[in-house]
């Protein structure tokens, strides 16, 4: 189904809506990690019913394939890396796995009043990408977090595609995924940037959008100087996922 543009006022509705739910689950994080019980199961819950009513606020429906290929949670270091064409992104991967998926957010996230301190409190992650020391202690974290359960998302294109297409990526998670002998999940989401793209805040809305699982990538099978060849073979995945589903339409 193709969506329809939305009107300037409904875009302001959105907006605010979408401020008020960030807001209204940001403090159930914030208040739950000092009074839950299981914190961190606490903190999933709020992230896929933050993600729903965001994407419900765009009327987006969500058809997930090969979701048996997600490895079980605990079993092994996992590291989902997705292609970034939209600020949905995120919401879309978080109700497709619906686990304990946590973000490398930018730091710029983190000066931000009461979101920061979710983030904090809810074990979300962070990345210092202007500087260079601070980036390794990151990714230090990071690699800590994945060893007790954490599955990271990422999307190692760093910015977002306008037009859908998969940009080069980044190898900063990669050295997490060597450094821990992680499990990479490719996910391709298909078509989203028709919902909205880049810095274009237009919205089109009513719309289906499918999510795609693929099959692991493991990070052991790869030596350091084979660094290059893993970030290509993952790249790649994600690409044929999304060609697939050119092909079909």
């Amino acid at each position: 189904m193709s969506g329809r543009r939305i009107s300037k006022l409904h875009f302001y509705w959105i907006l605010v809506m979408t401020g008020v739910y960030t807001f209204y689950h940001c403090i159930i994080v914030i208040a739950g990690s000092f009074l839950a019980s299981k914190k961190r199961a606490l903190v999933d819950k709020q992230l896929f019913n933050w993600s729903k009513h965001l994407l419900g606020l765009v009327k987006v429906r969500v058809n997930v394939i090969g979701l048996e290929n997600m490895p079980q949670k605990g079993d092994r270091p996992i590291i989902v890396m997705c292609n970034h064409s939209s600020l949905y992104d995120i919401p879309i991967s978080a109700v497709a796995l619906n686990t304990s998926l946590r973000m490398l957010a930018k730091k710029e996230l983190y000066r931000i009043p009461v979101f920061s301190a979710a983030l904090r409190r809810g074990e979300f992650l962070s990345i210092d990408r202007q500087n260079r020391e601070q980036s390794v202690k990151d990714l230090q974290i990071a690699k800590e977090k994945m060893l007790d359960g954490i599955i990271l998302w990422v999307a190692p294109e760093g910015t977002r595609s306008r037009d859908g297409k998969v940009a080069p990526f980044k190898r900063g998670a990669f050295h997490v995924a060597l450094d821990t002998g992680a499990l990479i999940v490719p996910l391709a989401i298909k078509d989203i940037h028709k919902v909205q793209s880049g810095k274009d805040l237009t919205l089109y809305i009513d719309q289906d959008i499918e999510v795609e699982v693929c099959k692991p990538v493991d990070a052991t099978q790869y030596s350091a100087d084979e660094r290059r060849k893993l970030v290509d073979t993952v790249r790649n995945k994600i690409i044929e996922a999304l060609e697939h589903e050119k092909e079909a339409a």
